[in-house]
Order: C-alpha cells, then structure tokens, then sequence
C-alpha cells in the first residue's frame, strides 16, 4: 500500500475561521444580554442595551468578513470556516432584524 503525502490529522483549522466563531459567539452573548436586560426593564433598558446591540451587529460582521477571508486557505480544515460563517451571517440578519423592529415597530 502506497504512503499518502499527508495525513487527516496533519491538516490544520483555519485562524480566520476560528476568529470568525470567536466573534460570533461573543455576538450571540451581547445580543442574550441585551435581550435578559431589556426584559427585566419590561422596554426600557435605554443605552446600554443599545450600545450592547450595536456592538454585537458590529461584531457580527467583522466576523462575517473573516469568515469569508478563511474560505481563501484551502490547506485547512473547514469546520471553523463553516461555523463562523454560518454563525455571524445568522447574527448579522438577527442584529438587522432588531435594529429595523426598533426603527419601523
């Protein structure tokens, strides 16, 4: 049987990809928090909770953007990639959602 040039676990996870997740899941936190505390202020959590949304939009798309940049490194392993893409552009339409439920609601 002949050798492979590589083997499976050799092969490593994007940075990008994992920054991408890290940014995204930091989103998904700011948008629970500002959530549990626009609740316990029954509507009326004021700017702090704006500033948390507005931070985690931001956020969300920073990491969208190296997401797509970690499709770029074929020598990786996709797991990161998909994952911090999947996530920011879910965060990125549900930050879009609330901003545009806040102006038009």
């Amino acid at each position: 049987m002949a050798k492979r040039n590589h083997r499976p676990y050799d092969i490593k996870h994007s940075v990008d990809g994992i920054v991408a997740c890290v940014l995204g899941a930091i989103s998904v936190v700011l948008v629970l928090g500002e959530t549990i505390m626009t609740i316990r202020a029954e509507g009326q959590a004021g700017g702090m909770a704006g500033f948390m949304g507005l931070s985690a939009f931001l956020l969300a798309i920073v990491g969208l953007v190296f997401a797509i940049v970690s499709w770029k490194d074929e020598e990786t392993m996709d797991v990161f990639k998909r994952a911090g893409t999947l996530l920011n552009t879910i965060m990125v339409i549900v930050n879009l959602g609330i901003i545009l439920l806040g102006i038009f609601g």
